[in-house]
């Protein structure tokens, strides 16, 4: 036909490629094949997250999610390009539906000075780019035949994601895709969408698979923000009620009568009816994964996906009346909403934009999403309020895209596309996308355990350092060095259970600057060190110092220090403060490495009880803890017949939790003391031990001493 460029070799030497987007409070895995997400998340929990916020809480908001392009060919032919399909397994190269091979590796860049891929010419804290096409006539370094190759449009897709740790950036990643025509011909009528298999869950407690697990979502569209989004309307495990959804934030193409980009949203319709265009639309769709006929059924072809990008359903040109379609319209998304609860609720989404009405051969075609989240307001937590949607419940979560909206708009206040008086604030002549006010960088933080004097048994003190980076930040927009101060957050005992720990800290002190209109004007005399504090193997000069008080040993605290801005007082604007997201450590309170057993080594809790305050709820997320160990030691536990019960293998520069309780309840920015080891009361084959005596021994490999001990279990 010649419409298009076939391209047989040049993606031969790139692979396919995942990394995690991991730098806010959301975990988003994006590929270099047109789709994100991990489809086998619920059965592979400890790799790598789908769409998981709060991160680390082990609820996840999607199985996947990938491009679609669709247009009018010069041929007449209408065709659809998909980056993900309705399949149960997700992607596996070659399948039906996953069109796009990759053109290129991952690239990684940073904003953030102290990130190993920092460069001035990233726009987020964590940039990835790659590229791909679908013109390939097999799959990079296979001999596996591209699906679907009669339908290729001839394109090239650039794309990127963009996620800040920013208090108010760290729930959305945005998604930006320049899709370039590299075929001969023009593409009419073109539609551009985000398929989407929104499923919000959490992979840690929930007890079901299969279609149990996939039917308990409620869904819905939010008009003003074009946003497709998902919740747990149905199931019964203990979790956190959240959204997950699909925004729309613009797009840009090159309009062919003016050879000139516009912006392209429903916000800007007028523009586009008085020059005489269809105005931009954003179409959502679902259809369920199985049964279902006609539009509640999965599209067919190419020509049902097109239709499905544009047309909107109920379409009002069904409806004799205008209150005959509201109707149809509120019956349509009740039982989008409602249907989890009856576990009818699998329901797969499109949320499309277009009609892009010509790209011509050469021209790009710039379309941006998001991946938002958000909690369900406090009023809607809780068994009661899972199947509960109204604007009271989605409040937090829309204010989130609405973050997302104005982070992507920039300089363009009024979300025209244009740069308007007053809005070009850096003075450069150019409407600047993801220009936004920053706090100051986020300290880097470290945390010791440390013995106070005389300590003779299992006494520890946790002390938070942290440097000074943040005071030499300068606002992007104002230019101005206004660092205010410090603040310093912690967690309580048993916050970790409900799977929002970060959320759940509370600031427990703050230091700023004296004699202003902002903060408390303590200074920073009560935490600054004479001189720099240095540890072996880190570089960092610290020069701030706080002892955390009260602390029980063996539970699990998340700390967080974040420096705020001096803000507008007389505005009464209150200073932006940095995430605390970007320096979050969990600390479990604990006793350093004993040298030459100067300490004697110990159980906690002794007597254990099963079921103890900070275990899980089955039988496999238990947690007794040893103390006092050498660094390089083994733990051996023995019935009162001498029997070996357990064999427990210590070294505290790499020991970091190697039981289920750590996978279900910590994360992986977790710090041990480096003394203590946790034993789940498992034997070496698995099974749940018995109640009663134990004993024990722990050999220093060092010096070859052994110390002995004992414990009861009382079941």
């Amino acid at each position: 036909m010649g419409c298009f460029l076939l391209s047989e070799t040049a993606s031969s030497q790139a692979v396919f490629e995942q990394v995690v987007v991991d730098v806010g409070n959301v975990g988003v895995t994006v590929t270099n094949a047109g789709f994100v997400g991990r489809a086998n998340v619920l059965n592979n929990r400890t790799g790598p997250p789908s769409f998981e916020y709060p991160l680390d809480s082990g609820i996840e908001h999607l199985f996947e999610a990938g491009l679609w392009v669709g247009g009018l060919r010069s041929d007449g032919i209408y065709t659809v390009r998909t980056g993900a399909a309705t399949a149960s397994g997700g992607y596996a190269p070659g399948n039906s539906g996953y069109e796009f091979a990759q053109l290129s590796s991952i690239l990684q860049r940073s904003k953030l000075p102290s990130s190993d891929a920092f460069t001035r010419h990233a726009i987020s804290h964590l940039d990835y780019s790659s590229s791909f096409q679908d013109t390939s006539a097999v799959l990079p370094g296979t001999s596996i035949l591209m699906p679907d190759a009669a339908s290729r449009l001839g394109m090239k897709v650039i794309s990127e994601s963009y996620a800040w740790n920013f208090p108010f950036t760290e729930s959305f990643v945005i998604l930006n895709y320049d899709i370039v025509n590299i075929s001969s011909q023009p593409w009419d009528s073109v539609y551009v969408g985000m398929y989407h298999d929104i499923v919000t869950r959490n992979v840690n407690t929930t007890t079901e698979s299969g279609g149990a697990y996939f039917n308990k979502g409620g869904y819905g569209f939010i008009d003003s923000l074009q946003t497709s989004y998902g919740f747990n309307a149905g199931g019964q495990e203990e979790t956190l009620n959240t959204y997950g959804g699909i925004a729309f934030l613009g797009a840009e193409w090159v309009d062919t009568r003016t050879n000139q980009t516009r912006f392209f949203h429903p916000n800007v319709t007028d523009e586009y009816v008085a020059d005489g265009y269809q105005p931009p639309a954003v179409n959502p769709r679902w259809w369920l994964f199985s049964g279902g006929t006609d539009d509640l059924g999965r599209p067919a072809n190419d020509e049902d996906r097109y239709r499905r990008m544009s047309t909107s359903f109920p379409n009002r040109a069904q409806y004799a009346s205008e209150s005959e379609f509201e109707a149809a319209h509120e019956a349509w998304y009740t039982r989008l909403k409602t249907d989890g609860v009856i576990a009818a609720g699998n329901w797969i989404g499109l949320t499309p934009i277009g009609p892009f009405p010509r790209v011509n051969a050469g021209d790009t075609l710039r379309v941006t999403f998001a991946l938002v989240a958000g909690l369900k307001s406090d009023d809607f937590q809780g068994q009661a309020g899972k199947p509960v949607d109204t604007g009271e419940a989605k409040a937090l979560f829309a204010n989130n895209i609405l973050w997302a909206r104005r982070t992507y708009s920039g300089e363009d206040n009024n979300f025209n596309g244009k740069l308007d008086l007053g809005e070009d604030v850096n003075n450069n002549g150019v409407l600047d996308r993801y220009l936004i006010p920053e706090p100051p960088a986020a300290p880097k933080v470290h945390v010791a355990f440390e013995r106070p004097v005389n300590a003779t048994g299992n006494e520890t003190v946790v002390a938070l350092y942290w440097d000074k980076r943040a005071e030499f930040s300068k606002d992007p927009v104002t230019g101005k060095l206004d660092f205010e101060g410090y603040r310093v957050y912690r967690s309580n005992p048993g916050d970790d259970k409900s799977g929002d720990i970060l959320n759940r800290a509370t600031l427990i002190a703050q230091f700023d600057k004296p004699n202003n209109q902002t903060g408390f004007n303590n200074g920073f005399d009560l935490v600054s060190l004479d001189e720099a504090h240095y540890f072996a193997g880190d570089t960092t000069a610290y020069w701030y110092r706080l002892e955390a008080k009260n602390l029980k040993l063996g539970w699990q605290y998340l700390f967080s220090v974040t420096a705020l801005d001096e803000g507008d007082p007389v505005a009464g604007l209150e200073g932006f403060e940095s995430s605390r997201v970007a320096n979050a450590i969990r600390v479990f309170p604990g006793t350093p490495p004993s040298e030459n057993g100067d300490y004697k080594v110990g159980v906690y809790p002794n007597p254990y009880r099963v079921n103890a305050a900070w275990d899980g709820t089955t039988s496999r997320t238990r947690k007794l803890n040893f103390y006092n160990l050498p660094a390089d030691s083994e733990i051996r536990i023995y019935t009162l017949a001498g029997e070996i019960v357990a064999t427990l293998k210590h070294n505290s520069d790499s020991y970091n939790g190697e039981i289920r309780w750590y996978d279900n309840f910590s994360a992986d920015n977790r710090i041990q003391s480096g003394g203590e080891h946790s034993w789940d009361l498992l034997s070496d084959s698995g099974l749940s031990v018995s109640g009663g005596l134990y004993l024990f021994t722990v050999k220093d490999f060092e010096t070859g001493d052994i110390q002995k001990g004992k414990f009861v279990i009382i079941k």
